[in-house]
């Protein structure tokens, strides 16, 4: 019996030095909370500076603007729709640690009064916009704004926001 005890008291130091070495290892490698990478939150995904959102911006107009084949006529009226876009869909503001419950919610609620006046000019620019354009243009604008914007439309396995295939084949005649 005496022999047993010495290998299992091997086997459990073994075993707790193997653990501690995984703790180590694991403390090591997680990033330090105050380095400015652990503001993002989120693991790897990052909020996006006004450099990047303006970028993303542009470039999803100019895929509209190209796909509706916007003509020097319609360009006031795009230009109109564009600067509504922009005002419109902007990054969202940063966290505010320390702010009372209360306040966060009149913060929200300021911020929501806002976001449907803008949607409110948005609306009428895409209408002065659609007037502009041709029968074949506002089939492909409605169809690129979807629900909620330019591009914002989530299309999974059932196409835009769940809608059933009979119905986008209704659609798409």
């Amino acid at each position: 019996m005496k022999r047993n005890r010495p290998i299992t008291a091997s086997l459990v130091s073994g075993l707790v030095a193997v653990l501690l070495l995984g703790t180590a290892a694991t403390a090591m490698a997680a990033p330090d909370a105050s380095a400015p990478d652990a503001a993002r939150g989120w693991g790897h995904h990052q909020r996006m500076s006004p450099e990047q959102w303006q970028q993303m911006s542009d470039a999803r107009l100019g895929r509209m603007a190209e796909r509706l084949k916007i003509t020097p006529a319609q360009q006031g009226a795009w230009d109109t729709y564009a600067r509504s876009v922009r005002a419109t869909f902007t990054p969202p503001p940063a966290r505010q640690n320390g702010v009372a419950a209360a306040e966060q919610l009149r913060q929200r609620a300021a911020m929501m009064q806002e976001h449907a006046r803008r949607m409110l000019q948005l609306a009428d620019a895409t209408e002065t916009l659609s007037r502009s354009l041709t029968p074949e243009q506002n089939k492909t604008l409605d169809m690129m704004t979807g629900r909620f914007g330019p591009g914002m439309n989530h299309k999974g396995m059932h196409g835009p926001r769940g809608a059933c295939p009979a119905a986008q084949a209704d659609a798409a005649k």
